[in-house]
């Protein structure tokens, strides 16, 4: 850890030096181009390096200098970004709750509030991440894409791997955001890491192939490994746990099945004007404990997504998703034991929890240096309450509703400014619910 943190120190130390070379780069003078020089990226570079990013929220942005050949055949880039936030918890302490910090989980805020801690200011400098993104064979065929992401989670200041993935023509492999997310709708960008609670978003590893453009027409089919990863990197779980002071589950038991999520997209005019339909298949394998058989459970999901522009200053943003078992998925649900529980009118068996996840939103950008953001989400889970009921405070989760309202100001193309109000609350099946505010700000250094 303490390497890793020396790494992101060296990097960030090193980026004057680097910027300053790349200003008096000298041109490639060979005929075979294979010299590397070091210089801004162009517009060609960007779309180079983003085209073969998988995508996210937010888009993150190419960094400002690259590394590369005068003929693409090799091309890397160093990112990353600094995000220090300071921010006003007002009507609960989340910010102190052991897995927020400066994410806004609407699943932790306290039920019901902590009498004499109702309002926590804080200052947060631990978000950052840097990138490494190598780039071989650009601009042909065979283009192929290796990219590292690491960076801190708004808790502490470990140090995680969040993305680690290889991408070559369609094809990409590695540890990255599900195929079943869409990055393009989940969203407008917030201030907050976490993002809205109906949000499906979650880290996995992944095998998945996109296919190109048919006439406005795309697809997607992919592999996950049955566990997951939350969006800031550290490990969550399987989907159960221990049941009223009992193990469900014995350990010897393996998922054998991959969760194969996958798409059909159309886009009329560009990404902004685009509408998906998704679905994922999930099987969950278990030990009866009662006749002592192994057995297996279904989940599935589907998932309405996409964007609307009317005007270009104005976006929208949409997405519905419902299923069985999908808890892993869903931004608020993921890392709760209520995704499979047991089958009371069957005992020893195991059964799919019923669950939604839904967020509008809405972007409009008067200009390239405004933006102006509002969103609504909610998640919820039926048929669970005897079991939550039956867990820790922290697990009960009936259901949550998440709003935002931001405004970003672009001081300059690699700083950025921000404003966000956030509201939370948090239901559970027997004691009531609770809300949460929180006013909070950002200066954004982006290299």
């Amino acid at each position: 850890m303490i390497t890793s943190t020396k790494f992101l120190c060296a990097g960030l130390l090193m980026l004057p030096a680097l910027q300053a070379a790349a200003e008096d780069s000298v041109p490639d003078l060979s005929d075979a181009g294979r010299h590397l020089i070091l210089r801004r990226t162009t517009a060609e570079d960007r779309e180079m390096l983003t085209s073969s990013r998988a995508a996210e929220p937010g888009k993150l942005p190419a960094p400002a200098f690259i590394l590369k050949t005068a003929n693409n055949s090799f091309a890397m880039t160093i990112g990353g970004e600094i995000n220090p936030i300071l921010g006003w918890d007002i009507g609960n302490n989340l910010y102190k709750q052991p897995d927020a910090g400066i994410s806004f989980v609407t699943a932790d805020i306290p039920v019901p509030p902590v009498k004499g801690h109702r309002s926590d200011w804080y200052i947060n400098p631990i978000n950052g991440y840097l990138d490494l993104q190598i780039v071989g064979l650009g601009g042909t065929k065979n283009q192929i894409t290796g990219y590292i992401k690491v960076g801190t989670n708004g808790i502490n200041t470990s140090i995680v791997l969040q993305r680690a993935y290889v991408s070559w023509r369609n094809f990409t492999g590695g540890m990255k955001l599900t195929l079943f997310q869409d990055a393009y709708a989940c969203q407008p960008p917030t201030i907050d890491p976490e993002g809205p609670s109906g949000c499906v978003s979650a880290v996995a590893y992944e095998l998945g192939y996109t296919s190109k453009s048919y006439n406005g027409f795309r697809f997607a089919v992919a592999l996950d490994m049955p566990s997951y990863y939350s969006s800031k990197g550290y490990y969550r779980g399987k989907d159960y746990p221990i049941f009223d002071g009992k193990q469900v589950l014995n350990d010897d038991v393996e998922q054998m099945v991959p969760d194969i999520p996958a798409w059909v997209e159309y886009s009329w005019s560009n990404l902004n004007n685009r509408v998906r339909l998704s679905g994922i298949f999930r099987h969950f394998a278990y030990r009866d404990l009662v006749t002592n058989k192994r057995r297996g459970v279904a989940g599935w999901g589907v998932m309405l997504s996409g964007n609307f522009q009317p005007a270009e200053p104005i976006t929208f943003y949409y997405q519905f998703a419902y299923g069985q078992g999908i808890g892993a998925y869903l931004q608020d649900i993921a890392g709760k034991p209520i995704s499979f529980i047991p089958d009371d009118a069957a005992p020893g068996k195991m059964k799919a929890s019923p669950m939604m996840g839904a967020n509008i939103g809405v972007s409009y950008n008067p200009n390239k240096k405004w933006q102006f953001n509002a969103m609504f989400s909610e998640s919820r889970i039926w048929g669970v309450a005897d079991y939550c009921n039956a867990l820790p405070e922290e697990q009960n989760y009936r259901y949550a509703l998440y709003g935002a309202v931001n405004c970003f100001y672009n001081i300059t193309s690699y700083l950025q400014a921000g404003v966000e109000y956030l509201y939370g609350r948090r239901e559970t099946w027997n004691k009531g619910g609770a809300n949460d505010h929180r006013i909070q700000t950002q200066i954004a250094f982006t290299f």
